[in-house]
């Protein structure tokens, strides 16, 4: 219950708070039924910090103070735990929570999105022969999964290879009018160096980030941001949806690509 607690915490703030703060979160939860003797002194203590991170723990969550942080924890603690189906097997409860933390990233997505860097996207997607796509680690993953859902249906795109030569990626560029980069971060250096080689030969970039300031950010001509952490602590402690919601966010932009295909309906609304 304690770890169902933390991920449905760090899907809604994960993308705000850094390695201290988890480690501070973290704490207070593994001691949730002791947390009401348990100072701010205590706690500063024991993680090895001072007062005052405990204290910008607070604020990033929204509330006035520690007083209000226990109470808060205690309070979605015993929610989940009253919540809970007693007679479903604990698989099917994390699977409840993952989906509510999905759910609430998603809906976050598509309220970031600006309708007028969607539409230029897709443009962008119609006038362009040969699209190049481009991801590291898992990033590398939903792009494999973007280019594969596009080449269904007739797009000539292509998936920029770790290993390939570098004569080879240059060949493909110089067919190319467009690369849609996918990095959670926006500053992994593996898909930053690729994009910067094909932005010098003239070819339009597209981030698909949850960094919008990010160094690939700022090369960019089109972002389409999914919302979701960008700390590394996200990555290395929690469950997240992320990925999910990458997957997805794909899905609607082939649909709305389709919708704007001739002889198919190209009236949308996000």
């Amino acid at each position: 219950m304690k770890r169902l607690l933390l991920n449905k915490i760090l899907s809604t703030v994960g993308d705000t708070i850094n390695d201290t703060e988890y480690t501070i979160l973290a704490d207070l939860i593994d001691r949730i039924n002791e947390l009401q003797n348990y100072s701010i002194r205590e706690a500063a203590k024991n993680n090895f910090v001072s007062t005052s991170s405990v204290s910008r723990l607070c604020a990033k969550l929204g509330l006035s103070g520690y007083s209000e942080l226990k109470f808060y924890l205690k309070n979605q603690y015993d929610s989940l735990d009253a919540n809970q189906d007693k007679g479903q097997s604990s698989i099917k409860n994390t699977a409840y929570i993952l989906a509510d933390s999905f759910k609430e990233g998603y809906e976050k997505t598509i309220q970031q999105i600006k309708e007028a860097d969607v539409d230029s996207f897709i443009q962008m997607l119609s006038e362009s022969k040969q699209i190049g796509v481009c991801g590291s680690g898992i990033s590398e993953i939903i792009a494999n999964y973007f280019t594969q859902r596009f080449q269904i249906i007739g797009k000539d795109a292509w998936l920029v290879n770790v290993s390939a030569p570098g004569g080879i990626y240059m060949n493909q560029l110089e067919k190319s009018q467009m690369m849609v980069v996918f990095s959670r971060s926006g500053e992994s250096s593996y898909p930053i160096s690729k994009a910067l080689i094909a932005k010098r030969q003239g070819v339009k970039i597209v981030a698909i980030t949850s960094n919008r300031e990010s160094s690939l950010g700022k090369m960019s001509d089109i972002i389409l941001p999914i919302y979701g952490s960008r700390e590394p602590l996200d990555v290395s402690y929690s469950i997240t949806s992320y990925n999910a919601r990458a997957v997805l966010f794909v899905d609607l932009l082939l649909q709305l690509y389709m919708e704007s295909a001739p002889g198919e309906s190209s009236g949308r609304k996000l």
